[in-house]
């Protein structure tokens, strides 16, 4: 079975406090022990880097940990035999579509992703596609209605397809992409503060299949 755990960065919102650019990232595992060795990481985190506080929190997340927990996380994510793909949507130039509806971006990021990369998955292939619980049932439904349909445009044939929108602190998978995402989401809506904002992204450098900017 091959695995895809998908997380956003950012609002879609255009105000005055809104960041600049809205941030998707995936992950994509093609083995399952390798599945394992993910979902272990914030475990193995928590044991070895948190106080006795900060080890009852009741998730990790990119947003609210200090820079030693995110290059834990992402020095961890970047030892394993996984692909990283990020779109990274500027949302005063993208077409309003995109930029005020997440099932449309998300639609446009699994594009993107099927065109770039989903060509070398196996039509006998298994594949999990796991979402943070982010969209509402209606915009989940025509967003797997989407993915279905690209995947039997691209292989005629459709591989067995299970998705699964899931509270990320009830999957540690997740909880390793929202640091993942949200380097990304650093480099993109610091990147006017000058030198630093790739520090993050610079870690797992080598896992990354796939970086578009959409303007």
């Amino acid at each position: 079975m091959a695995f895809i755990y998908i997380d956003e960065s950012g609002d879609l919102g255009t105000g005055k406090k809104s960041c600049e650019y809205f941030v998707i990232a995936a992950v994509k595992v093609d083995k399952e022990e390798v599945d394992i060795a993910l979902r272990r990481i914030p475990k193995k985190i928590r044991a070895r880097k948190l106080s006795k506080k900060l080890k009852e929190t009741a998730e990790l997340k990119f947003s609210n940990s200090s820079e030693e927990v995110r290059r834990a996380f992402l020095k961890a994510a970047a030892k394993l035999d996984i692909g990283i793909f990020c779109l990274a949507i500027h949302k005063k130039g993208a077409a309003a579509k995109i930029r005020n509806n997440m099932h449309i971006a998300y639609n446009y990021f699994i594009k993107m992703l099927l065109e770039e990369d989903f060509g070398n998955i196996s039509r006998t292939t298994r594949l999990k596609i796991c979402l943070d619980k982010c969209m509402p049932f209606a915009e989940q439904q025509k967003f797997e209605d989407y993915i279905k349909m690209q995947i039997i445009l691209l292989f005629k044939e459709s591989p067995h397809v299970l998705f699964e929108q899931e509270v990320s602190q009830n999957n540690a998978a997740l909880q390793v992409t929202d640091f993942i995402c949200g380097a990304f989401g650093y480099k993109y809506n610091t990147s006017k503060q000058g030198k630093g904002c790739s520090a993050y992204t610079e870690i797992i450098k080598a896992k990354i299949r796939l970086e578009k900017e959409k303007k």
